[in-house]
């Protein structure tokens, strides 16, 4: 009798420790969720720095609490951490990330522009004959969140990475034998005009505060005569900031209040 009774107290002592370990997990990851929180530039914030994968741990910088992206002036900057991809005997591999955050200028500033720049290298050898291919892609999403404080609703806008180094111009696709070599350097820049996005819509008034989402996709694959193995080195947010000179007239904050952000004038720019 005193045997079952231990023994169930012993095994609700293991759910209480199964509990108490449960609840020891940090807040800051969950399910390749991870949280770096918000990031101060000069004049510019980005707000929740949050990775999305299906990864143990952060690909675009140090995991929380070990690091993770910091900021010089307004440029946002990442330290890819194991973002890499790698093929041999006769396999393929992908890897994908999402790294959002939202763009918030500073009292009397407003964002006029982003500019995303990203490099790794990349390795493709094996026997004459051989197939084998690397391949680095982005997408970046972008909304404008508020004008000159206000809140505002427009449509999402898209932009691609442009890659400009190696064999895979404006399209990052590497493939033997034609690309083989070993730590070949691979750059991408993707340029984000909002200022001109304001513009082409006739809106009066600067973006002040800009929803910023990407995702980073690495991919290899290689027969049984050939390897493949792709990486991400660096990655840095610069956000283009602009000093305000003038306040929205109370007609044109109304209606930007009321999400109707298209007025017949031109954005001032300084």
């Amino acid at each position: 009798m005193k045997i079952s009774i231990h023994a169930k107290f012993f095994s609700s002592g293991i759910a209480l420790l199964a509990l108490v370990a449960l609840s020891l997990v940090p807040t800051t990851v969950c399910a390749g969720v991870f949280h770096w929180g918000d990031v101060a530039g000069t004049d510019v914030t980005f707000l929740d720095v949050t990775e999305n994968n299906n990864e143990a741990s952060a690909l675009f910088a140090p995991m929380p609490g070990s690091g993770g992206p910091f900021a010089i002036g307004d440029t946002l900057h990442l330290d890819p951490q194991g973002f890499a991809s790698q093929s041999v005997n006769n396999t393929t591999d992908l890897l994908d990330s999402q790294l959002s955050t939202t763009l918030m200028a500073g009292s009397g500033n407003s964002i006029e522009s982003i500019a995303i720049t990203e490099f790794g290298d990349y390795s493709l050898g094996g026997l004459a004959g051989g197939q084998a291919n690397a391949q680095v892609g982005a997408a970046f999403f972008w909304t404008v969140l508020e004008i000159d404080n206000i809140a505002v609703s427009l449509a999402t806008q898209a932009t691609n990475l442009n890659l400009s180094t190696g064999g895979g111009v404006n399209g990052g696709e590497y493939s033997r034998p034609g690309d083989d070599g070993t730590s070949i350097i691979w750059n991408g820049v993707a340029d984000i005009d909002v200022g001109g996005y304001l513009d082409s819509l006739q809106i009066a008034g600067n973006a002040t505060k800009v929803r910023l989402t990407f995702d980073n996709t690495l991919q290899t694959a290689a027969d049984d005569f050939s390897s493949a193995f792709i990486k991400k080195k660096g990655v840095d947010i610069d956000v283009n900031m602009k000093t305000n000179t003038g306040v929205p007239e109370p007609t044109t904050a109304l209606l930007l209040g009321l999400g109707l952000a298209i007025v017949p004038c031109t954005r001032r720019r300084s």
